[in-house]
C-alpha cells in the first residue's frame, strides 16, 4: 500500500509521507480515547477504535490532501463509526425492549448511584448524553483537537464548534449535578 500524505496543522509546513503502521502509531492512543468516551463500555471503546482504525487504512488510497487536512479526514471517519455503531445499538436497545416487553416479569436492572465523582462516572455521564455532544466532547477533550479542526471535522464553522462545546459541557455538568443530589 503506498504511504499517505499527511499535512500538519499549518497548511504552509511540508507534508511527510505516513504508512498505515505510521497512522496507527500516531493517532490510535487519541482514537481510542476518542472511542472510550463515546462508548457505552470499554469493550465497545476497542471494537470501534479498531473499526475506525481499518476503515482509515482502508481508505489511505483514497485520500486527497488537497480536500483537506489528514487528521480532519480521520475525525470524520472516526465519527462516522461511532454514528454507524450507535445507529446499530439502538437497533438493538429497541429490539431487546420489545423482547422484555414480550416477557412477563423482567424488569430492566437501575445502575448503583454513585458515591463520588470518578472517571468512570464522568465517562457514564458523557456517555448519556445525545450523540452529537458527545462526539464534540469526545472530539474536543478525548482526541484533544482544537476549534478549528474540530470545526472541519464536524463541518460547522470555529464559532459552532465552541457553541456546541459550551452546550454540551453545560448538559454535562447538570447531568453531574442532578446525580450528585441524587446521591445526597
Amino acid at each position: 500500500m503506498r504511504p499517505l500524505e499527511a499535512c500538519g496543522p499549518d497548511r504552509d509546513q511540508s507534508c511527510d509521507r505516513l504508512s498505515p503502521e505510521q497512522l496507527c502509531a500516531r493517532y490510535a492512543d487519541r482514537v481510542y480515547r476518542f472511542a472510550a468516551m463515546v462508548s457505552r463500555d470499554l469493550d465497545d471503546a476497542q471494537d470501534l477504535a479498531q473499526d475506525a482504525l481499518e476503515r482509515a487504512i482502508r481508505g489511505l488510497p483514497k485520500f486527497d490532501p488537497s480536500r483537506g487536512l489528514l487528521e480532519a479526514w480521520l475525525w470524520r471517519i472516526v465519527v462516522n463509526s461511532a454514528h454507524d455503531r450507535g445507529r446499530a445499538a439502538k437497533r438493538r436497545q429497541m429490539l431487546m425492549e420489545r423482547i422484555i416487553a414480550l416477557t412477563p416479569g423482567q424488569a430492566a436492572l437501575d445502575p448503583e448511584a454513585p458515591e463520588g465523582l470518578t472517571d468512570s462516572d464522568l465517562i457514564q455521564a458523557v456517555r448519556s448524553l445525545r450523540p452529537r455532544q458527545r462526539a464534540v466532547l469526545a472530539l474536543r477533550f478525548g482526541a484533544d483537537l482544537d476549534y478549528a479542526t474540530l470545526a472541519k471535522t464536524l463541518g460547522i464553522s470555529p464559532t459552532a464548534a465552541r457553541v456546541a462545546t459550551c452546550r454540551a459541557l453545560a448538559t454535562l455538568r447538570s447531568r453531574l449535578a442532578s446525580a450528585d443530589k441524587e446521591v445526597i
